[in-house]
């Protein structure tokens, strides 16, 4: 018999209730983003025609498991490493509150800068924006226009595929395989209203021309309600539960160096397995997490409600005005404490006082991203079956570089090819060429990782 007859929607929100088939659809779209991953390891586990393995990642409706499922809490900060290694913490603070264009998005390549001629020019002629924030936690900064101080921060941690569930439209979910939501859209724009308290109507929430597959008509999880004008869910490219699924059907692969040694350390099994974002506090720890469950030659899963949440926030040296408890500040509005989708901070208003008004640290709050810093996020993996899949490790299809001239952030190419000029081996074997460990630049870079988050 299998463990779990449903998937239901993150959080166990209810919103789908008032979508006829919203249910049904969206444990059809979830079952088609386990079934797509699947079917990729497949692929790559029977690339050994004499020995092919055994997938390690199932789908909870299909798989009947021999023993109990076991649950893995993943956890990690809500703040972006990739702006703090690109930025420094200061201006990543700036950057974190700011809105970028999302023409020039490539979270590997070509990070944006605000600072340089020609992308100053595109920001003044963008249509389309995001968050530069991939950790599954977004926010929204509201000010007070006459003075600038902050009068509330909103966050949220739920997926964009589910509010295209609840007004419908299409989600891509890998080259060639998409699904189609019926939606509500009347019922969309009145969670929107009733969310950010502005007068959003159901054409501010239609897609008007075609947009990276999408048709006209469908959702548009870009609209200005969840950019310019305010916040409802995630909408930073990576952030999916798409790419959550995937990320975890990536992990269970067993990987090795060329001398046949095992690669379990976060960052260079990102880089040698070519999954996720290197440079980001959640893809490493999700990956690491779960490969170490597949080592233990365990079968593993997603715990449903499949999702990524806030897992807590931490009030400790928060020191709000005249006596008030931090607590008084926080207000989760959708999920539960532990499965938080939609947290709201702001000081009571009956006090006068503001955000701005509040310390962290004995700092005073100027930027969201101070919050966030108190913030963690997580998922949650299962494993079952232990000690009983013995697959053979494969050995890694990435390698790890960094620029010469700047080492904090992690480039992956591939195995094989050319180390372009400029970059630099992070790794030993089979990540640099020569077979020598990573240099003392690349340990200064993981030591300034490690100090920019306090040893997270």
């Amino acid at each position: 018999m299998s463990i779990l007859r449903r998937f239901d929607p993150p959080a166990y929100l209810t919103d789908l209730d008032h979508v006829p088939g919203g249910r049904q659809q969206w444990d059809e779209f979830v079952s088609l983003c386990f079934k797509s991953s699947i079917d990729v390891q497949k692929a790559i586990l029977s690339s050994d025609e004499k020995k092919p393995g055994t997938v390690q990642f199932f789908d909870p409706k299909q798989y009947d498991a021999k023993t109990t499922l076991v649950e893995q809490p993943i956890v990690w900060n809500a703040f972006p490493k990739t702006l703090i290694l690109k930025f420094g913490r200061d201006r990543a603070l700036q950057e974190a509150d700011s809105l970028w264009p999302l023409s020039p998005y490539d979270a590997y390549h070509k990070p944006y800068d605000s600072l340089l001629p020609a992308q100053r020019l595109m920001l003044a002629n963008t249509k389309v924006w995001f968050r530069p924030l991939d950790e599954y936690c977004e926010w929204f900064v509201e000010r007070d226009p006459a003075t600038g101080r902050i009068a509330r921060v909103t966050f949220t941690s739920e997926p964009p595929e589910y509010w295209t569930a609840i007004f419908g439209g299409s989600v891509n979910i890998d080259d060639g395989v998409s699904y189609r939501f019926s939606g509500n859209p009347e019922y969309a724009a009145h969670l929107y209203r009733e969310l950010t308290g502005k007068p959003v109507e159901v054409d501010d929430l239609r897609l008007k021309v075609p947009f990276g597959g999408l048709q006209v008509g469908d959702y548009n999880p870009n609209n200005k309600w969840n950019t310019t004008h305010g916040i409802v869910h995630l909408n930073c490219p990576p952030n999916s539960i798409g790419a959550e699924i995937r990320l975890g059907a990536d992990a269970t692969i067993l990987r090795q160096r060329r001398d046949g040694t095992p690669v379990t350390s976060p960052d260079e099994l990102i880089c040698c397995s070519r999954y996720g974002g290197a440079n980001r506090n959640s893809d490493p720890t999700i990956g690491a997490t779960v490969n170490a469950l597949a080592r233990l030659k365990a079968m593993v899963t997603l715990v449903n409600p499949v999702g990524l949440y806030m897992d807590d926030i931490n009030l400790t040296g928060w020191e709000p005005p005249d006596g008030i408890a931090p607590a008084e500040c926080i207000r989760i509005v959708r999920g539960e404490p532990g499965r938080i989708e939609r947290l709201v901070v702001e000081v009571p208003r009956e006090t006068g006082r503001t955000l701005s008004d509040l310390m962290i640290g004995g700092v005073p709050l100027r930027w969201g991203g101070q919050i966030a810093e108190c913030i963690t996020v997580k998922l949650v993996g299962g494993a079952t079956d232990l000690a009983t899949v013995p697959n053979d490790r494969i050995e890694c299809v990435g390698q790890a570089c960094v620029l010469r001239s700047d080492t904090r952030l992690l480039r992956a190419i591939d195995v094989g090819t050319n180390i372009p000029p400029g970059l630099m081996p992070a790794f030993s074997e089979p990540h640099s060429h020569d077979g020598r460990g990573a240099g003392p630049a690349v340990v200064a870079s993981l030591n300034y990782s490690r100090r920019a988050h306090g040893g997270i």
